[in-house]
């Protein structure tokens, strides 16, 4: 009997620790918005030819901004400029904008 009650202590105390299933706290409130959806309002916002879009770690200043991940489009403008342009990807907000022509390609907003 001492045998199986040690057994049985020995069995519980080596229970393998319990799976992380859980995620951390605000990663289930993190939902970024559909890249395509992004890409149409970069389209809205600057003429030109989107070349590439990908998914980026935010900057140190964009993280200040409350960025958590960042969409980064490359843009062909009509002038033949290239644009590189930033999003948070959670809001859909412009972060930042650097290239030649911004001004050139920029659209007037349509209402």
């Amino acid at each position: 009997m001492r045998m199986i009650r040690a057994l049985a202590l020995c069995l519980l105390t080596c229970a393998p620790a319990q799976a992380q299933d859980v995620a951390p706290e605000g990663i289930e409130q993190f939902r970024p918005l559909p890249l395509h959806q992004v890409a149409a309002a970069v389209s809205e916002r600057y003429a030109g030819r989107l070349l590439a879009a990908d998914t980026r770690a935010p900057r140190p200043e964009e993280r200040e901004l409350g960025a958590e991940l960042v969409y980064q489009f490359r843009l062909v403008t009509p002038q033949r400029n290239l644009l590189d342009i930033r999003i948070d990807a959670r809001t859909g907000r412009f972060l930042s904008v650097s290239g030649r022509g911004q001004l050139a390609a920029r659209q007037a907003a349509q209402d």
